[in-house]
């Protein structure tokens, strides 16, 4: 205390460093941290137009790798109800059973892939089931990263949408890069020229009807007591023969009934070859093309700004806006922003009303900036990041430093109510404190411990919240036996009536 500006602008500066750690990309941010919960998901997609079989021998081959992997207890695969697609859901020994985790397993299905399936997009997801906000169980996974493009025009959307794919897959960090957009099925368009059709008499649904007889077929009775239909009655459909395979030509060829007679199709509409989308969705009315893409090493928030540049500096066409876990960590450190100034508000006015001043309060808020220093510090030396359960252990943390600060007041006022000066009381109540206030700082960071080294499977999520707890009692029980004295006695210098 005989120092105290240089011991307050040491600290000041401490505090400016560990909250400018975050800003500056050095301790990263991103909504839920990663799981190893000893289960992985592959879906394979072929291009349109493979049929189950074809798909169930891509899943084949897959399968006689996965028999080579060690670690994986069990797997089951099939083929969706888009057949060009397949699924495999793959659960693996306990971590503490095998000698690699989730992650780098994932990697070398994603290199085997890579080198022995050519013609199949592979996306290999870490299941995350416990985490909210990550994985809908283990039937639904979604990617930490989404760019949902919107617009009216479907070709300056797909336009865009390759150009967005690419530069995720130049973007450090990212890989397993889908997009929702896929291409359509072959199709033949009928375009009808409505002159010609006043000139033959004819009308729309002439066509429709002509057409849907030639190539869906027309019930024309049925086959009572059918034999080969356990004895129930079938219905009889006649249509073309072969009209399941017909081409431009057959379509242009198909008789139109009118009322002047016959004409082919060909004469009373323009028939060509076009692709047809699988799936239109939308958004409040707009058209949207989502592309999707999962972490590797990087931050969430470090991803998401280096995007959102590049994003802003490429021609798109259309919007963009970030989806997924980009809008839950945006929500969520909101509410927890809020969370924490309620608590702070909440807790001074009731110190407040317990020391009958409005000032006293005010000395022990210093101690969640005190925390914050360890916690964040904390955070950079074990390679952990500012995340949900981050800031719920600056929550917690909040409440439990400040006992410090509030036992070493407490004692504080009671010596000088028997007629100590300020600095004999601070001195004395410091020392009389100094060992209930060391011993259970000491006893909170030793119950966090377990938690902190994350020793059972799944508890990689709480690993941040516990660092950030130990750190910040560390640092604030050895700064508030230094920063509480100093403000406490220039008060009672300055405003001794208000202490």
């Amino acid at each position: 205390m005989s120092k105290p500006k240089k011991v307050l602008l040491a600290i000041i500066a401490s505090f400016v460093a560990s909250i400018a750690l975050v800003p500056l990309g050095i301790v990263g941010s991103e909504y839920m941290p990663r799981t190893d919960e000893s289960a992985i998901q592959v879906n394979l997609e072929l291009p349109t137009g493979y049929n189950a079989d074809k798909t169930n021998a891509a899943l084949l081959q897959l399968e006689d790798y996965l028999q080579t992997v060690p670690e994986i207890e069990h797997y089951m695969t099939n083929v969706t109800t888009t057949q060009s697609n397949g699924k495999a859901t793959l659960s693996l020994f306990g971590r503490s059973e095998r000698s690699r985790d989730v992650w780098q397993i994932a990697n070398d299905i994603r290199s085997f892939a890579r080198d022995n399936m050519a013609n199949v997009k592979l996306r290999v997801n870490e299941i995350q089931s416990s985490v909210t906000g990550v994985s809908g169980g283990r039937q639904l996974v979604r990617s930490p990263v989404q760019v949902e493009l919107k617009g009216n025009s479907m070709e300056q959307l797909i336009a865009d949408g390759h150009k967005v794919e690419e530069l995720l897959r130049k973007t450090k960090g990212l890989k397993d890069i889908k997009s929702s957009y896929v291409q359509g099925m072959p199709e033949l368009k009928v375009q009808v020229d409505r002159d010609k059709l006043r000139y033959y008499c004819a009308s729309v649904d002439h066509i429709a009807q002509s057409f849907s007889a030639a190539i869906g077929g027309r019930e024309a009775g049925v086959l009572a007591n059918d034999a080969h239909n356990r004895g129930n009655d079938t219905d009889i459909y006649v249509r073309f023969a072969g009209s399941d395979g017909f081409g431009l030509e057959d379509v242009r060829n198909l008789p139109v009934r009118t009322s002047k007679g016959s004409v082919y199709l060909g004469d009373v509409a323009t028939v060509s070859e076009g692709v047809g989308p699988i799936t239109i969705r939308r958004v409040n009315k707009e058209r949207i093309i989502n592309i999707q893409a999962n972490l590797t090493d990087r931050p969430l928030n470090e991803v998401l700004s280096e995007l959102r540049k590049n994003l802003d500096s490429m021609d798109l066409k259309c919007s963009y806006d970030f989806a997924g876990q980009a809008t839950s960590m945006n929500d969520s450190f909101k509410e927890m922003a809020m969370a924490l100034s309620l608590s702070l508000i909440l807790i001074y006015l009731l110190l407040a009303v317990l020391y009958e001043s409005i000032f006293t309060p005010f000395i022990r808020m210093f101690s969640l900036p005190l925390g914050i220093i360890g916690g964040i510090f904390c955070l950079l030396l074990t390679g952990n990041t500012i995340n949900l359960y981050s800031l719920i252990g600056i929550l917690v943390m909040d409440g439990l430093v400040a006992k410090n600060g509030t036992l070493l007041l407490d004692y504080t006022l009671t010596l000088m109510h028997a007629g100590k000066s300020a600095r004999e009381a601070i001195i004395e109540a410091g020392k009389v404190r100094l060992k209930p206030i060391f011993m259970t700082a000491l006893t909170m960071v030793v119950g966090m411990l377990p938690t902190a080294l994350a020793m059972s499977e799944g508890s990689e999520t709480r690993v941040s919240m516990a660092w950030v707890i130990i750190g910040g009692m560390i640092t604030s029980t050895v700064f508030t036996l230094l920063i509480i004295p100093i403000i406490f006695l220039w008060l009672a210098k300055h405003h001794p009536d208000k202490i």
